[in-house]
């Protein structure tokens, strides 16, 4: 028996219901992108910082004896070149006759427990948290009375997303809800050659169409009648749009979506926000979000990452980040005014396997002791200082990331102003300066703590006005916590260094790599992860780089060395203009020390040849090459 037309019926009741709900009352923002611009993202988003996510329904039990992962795998399984297809073969049969709604049916979910799953998320420090509430593959994780093809009507006969919305809450945590079914109208097209060419299962595939034609209005008003119908019965304070919504819904549809929501929010007296993947939409309402990415420099604006601690959907045994990578990550993040959105992929019959549970205790642990210099904090004047800068920003960047060190520090103030916290991403040997700072004064009581630890931390201010922090000398088993310490400053009134303007996002990077060495002794090399310049012995030996000056001016040019010989003396040479620099004796090849090497002026924008040489042959010491900086002086 059909129920099509009362399913249609249903669709348009669910889009008048929330477009009516406040009819009476006042419903500030219309469907226009001028209306919409007066919408805000919620101040407890950017207090929370961070969140937890689950990829999990009918394709976390086709993948889960794979050793592959697959989260597109109810597409896959319908392309002959993919080896999903072949899996599906031979795990499930033909796609003629067992096709993705024959799976859907075999998805019971028998270990599924929201409470289980929202006590982890809670264990880990998760501020807010909620489902994937559809994805791709269209399979609803509610109980819906717009499709049959929801989780109450098939597979486990429960509403996944109502209990953990009640779980979640009743652990403190900000419900949200997930949705990608934005893309489900092109998602599917490979299926029509196979049972999804049987109408009788459009509601789940879509009606069969040429591939490459335009969402139908049936598709469209379907696809946000879901959105609303989540939105009303489960009331969620953030929602999040994958990339469908601006590749296939219309910006009819999507400016109704913001609408919806916001007035829904604002009769109920809701702080909410809706997170997506397009600046163009971003230009003028909701928070942006990079998957698998971030930003690269600090921004005036809140945003969010979607990352996950391996896979998308669970597989047989995944592969997963580490605790300190997703420490490191969360802290650049929120130094930049970012949150972060983790996935966890529980496997196709409900539970988390152990090592994913691990890594989220893990993160939790450390949040216990430095969640203060994360929690309710707000960025300061630069996002951090050190070494590791990211290749690009963006999304789907994270795999060019290189990992973090204990010479790279990250900024958060408290929101109100009461101290300053400088995180570093690993454990600092000795003295640790500040570069980006400049200590203008301090109060009698101005101090340093560092988090988790009760003993004293003692500092000095140097003669160019910058905090030293004395490191205790803790052994690994006596300090606060693992993988990134975070120290308190309290009373200090501080503003920029002039080293800062070398952590400012109009500044150059000049890595090692990129040298052409003019030499046969003189090398790149990599220590503790880092390339540098080393073996360079021979005073007739000379480094090379081009490098692009993108503004006419004053451009101020520092350099990373060791020179555990020392002391020694490097020359510049830039735009037809020379310095010298002495390069003072470090404490060994891999304690390094920043020198100044002056300041050169170019007329005009163009790539410019940049030389190192031994400043005196006759008193050259050898000299290691671990960074050049060029930052405009303003």
């Amino acid at each position: 028996m059909s129920h099509a037309p009362l399913r249609l019926a249903l669709w348009f009741g669910a889009v008048l219901a929330l477009s009516c709900a406040s009819a009476a009352a006042e419903q500030p923002y219309e469907p226009t992108w001028e209306s919409l611009e007066k919408h805000q993202p919620p101040e407890w988003f950017r207090d929370a910082k961070f969140g937890i996510y689950t990829h999990w329904g009918p394709i976390s039990l086709a993948n889960m004896h794979s050793e592959r992962a697959s989260g597109w795998y109810a597409q896959k399984m319908y392309m002959p070149k993919a080896w999903e297809f072949t899996y599906h073969r031979e795990h499930f049969g033909d796609q003629k006759t067992f096709g993705y709604k024959d799976i859907i049916d075999r998805f019971k979910a028998p270990e599924f427990d929201a409470e289980v799953w929202a006590d982890l998320f809670a264990k880990a420090g998760a501020r807010f948290a909620g489902p994937v509430a559809i994805h791709h593959e269209n399979f609803a994780l509610w109980d819906s009375r717009l499709t049959e093809w929801d989780s109450v009507q098939k597979g486990p006969k429960r509403d996944i997303t109502g209990e953990l919305a009640k779980a979640i809450r009743a652990r403190g945590m900000r419900f949200i809800a997930t949705f990608h079914h934005g893309f489900t109208w092109q998602y599917f097209e490979p299926a029509y050659k196979y049972d999804a060419a049987d109408p009788r299962y459009a509601g789940l595939y879509c009606a069969p169409h040429t591939p490459g034609a335009p969402p139908s209005k049936a598709f469209l008003e379907g696809w946000l009648a879901k959105v609303n119908e989540v939105v009303t019965t489960y009331e969620p304070d953030l929602i999040w749009h994958d990339f469908g919504l601006g590749r296939v819904v219309t910006p009819e549809f999507q400016r109704r979506m913001f609408a919806d929501y916001y007035n829904w929010a604002a009769a109920h007296g809701r702080q909410v926000g809706v997170a997506h993947k397009h600046r163009d939409i971003h230009t003028h309402t909701g928070i942006l979000d990079f998957e698998r990415g971030r930003e690269d420099r600090l921004t005036a604006y809140p945003w969010l990452t979607d990352t996950a601690i391996g896979p998308w959907y669970y597989y047989k045994n995944p592969t997963y980040k580490s605790v300190d990578d997703i420490v490191d990550v969360l802290v650049d993040i929120v130094s930049k005014n970012g949150c972060m959105l983790l996935n966890v992929g529980p496997d196709g019959q409900g539970g988390i396997d152990r090592e994913a549970r691990r890594i989220l205790i893990g993160i939790g642990q450390w949040l216990r002791v430095n969640g203060e210099a994360i929690y309710d904090t707000r960025p300061w004047k630069v996002f951090g200082e050190g070494p590791t800068r990211q290749a690009k920003g963006g999304g789907f960047s994270e795999k060019k990331d290189k990992p973090f060190t204990a010479g790279d520090v990250r900024f958060t103030c408290a929101k109100d102003g009461s101290a300053l916290y400088a995180i570093v991403l690993g454990w600092p040997e000795g003295d640790l300066t500040l570069q980006s700072m400049q200590v203008d004064s301090a109060a009698p009581d101005a101090g340093v703590e560092l988090l988790g630890y009760e003993g004293e931390v003692r500092h000095v201010v140097n003669d160019r006005k910058q905090l030293v922090i004395r490191v205790p000398d803790l052994p690994e088993a006596d300090r606060p916590c693992r993988h990134a310490y975070a120290f308190r400053l309290t009373g200090f009134e501080a503003g920029l260094s002039r080293d800062a303007r070398f952590n400012m996002p109009d500044a150059i990077l000049v890595p090692p790599g990129a040298v052409t060495l003019e030499g046969t002794r003189v090398r790149v090399q990599e220590v503790g992860g880092r390339p540098n310049i080393g073996a360079w012995d021979d005073p007739d030996e000379r480094c090379h780089w081009l490098v692009w000056l993108r503004r006419p001016g004053r451009w101020a040019v520092r350099g990373e060395f060791t020179s555990a010989y020392g002391p020694s003396g490097l020359a510049l040479r830039l735009a037809g203009q020379s310095h010298a620099a002495r390069v003072p004796k470090t404490d060994g090849w891999f304690k390094q020390v920043w020198v100044d090497l002056g300041t050169v002026a170019v007329e005009k924008p163009g790539v410019y040849h940049l030389r190192l040489a031994p400043a005196d042959p006759e008193t050259w010491k050898a000299v290691n090459v671990w960074n050049l900086q060029l930052a405009p002086v303003k």
